[in-house]
């Protein structure tokens, strides 16, 4: 998603928990280093969310565009007596959901102060629509119906407060081919891919490209994309 707007020529602000993520490596490699800027911020930590926000207040003023993409899964049943259940369990919430909504406030300070068009973008999952695997949707599967209602909620609060220069879009994706490690009944990651039909993550980043693409007047509120044969 960063490369694609980068080729738009926007300016992108790279929330990370880990700055020196070798995907975030990858795309200093390929860009103009004065178009895009990574920061440290874990957003599962208010502290650390509001700091990194005064940053990017103190050095850009504004923003228009705010995208939500963290997330993190575990295979791990909700009523599991685990003795780190419950560490996984708050993990799956604060980084999908808590954190997601925390990011996003901070975010629409910054954007009203634009006083410009603006879009807010969650990326949710299909577990948000569908739970097909009970042990991997678990948690998981709750905070992405959460932020499938969250989406509706701020794009409604900004109709009632009289705001209409930002629009709310809500993507759901199915399998996407990205660098998260996958366990539980796999014996890698590779294999797991093998077995199914999978997006690329490129392909996530056409379909953000076209929301930003709409005319102003036009807010597709929801998109589901997955990929051809996947089986739920």
């Amino acid at each position: 998603i960063a490369l694609k707007l980068l080729s738009h020529e926007m300016v992108v602000i790279n929330l990370d928990r880990c700055i020196y993520d070798a995907k975030v490596l990858e795309v200093n490699k390929q860009i103009d280093h004065g178009m895009f800027y990574a920061h440290k911020c874990d957003i599962s930590d208010y502290e650390s969310v509001k700091a990194a926000f005064e940053w990017i207040e103190e050095k850009f003023t504004s923003i228009n565009i705010h995208i939500n993409c963290a997330g993190v899964a575990h295979n791990l049943s909700i009523l599991s007596d685990r003795h780190d259940a419950t560490d996984k369990i708050n993990s799956t919430i604060n980084v999908n959901f808590s954190g997601a909504v925390h990011v996003t406030r901070s975010a629409f300070r910054l954007m009203s102060k634009s006083q410009d068009y603006g879009m807010i973008i969650n990326v949710a999952s299909i577990f948000g629509h569908s739970i097909p695997f009970p042990m991997i949707g678990n948690v998981y599967a709750a905070t992405k119906h959460a932020v499938r209602a969250f989406s509706e909620i701020i794009r409604q609060e900004l109709i009632v407060s009289g705001c209409d220069k930002i629009r709310v879009s809500n993507v759901s994706p199915g399998t996407v081919k990205t660098n998260v490690r996958v366990t539980g009944g796999w014996e890698n990651t590779e294999q797991f891919y093998k077995e199914r039909p999978f997006l690329e993550a490129k392909e996530i980043a056409d379909v953000v490209s076209y929301l930003l693409s709409t005319p102003y007047n036009v807010n597709i509120t929801e998109l589901k994309i997955q990929p051809v044969g996947e089986k739920f």
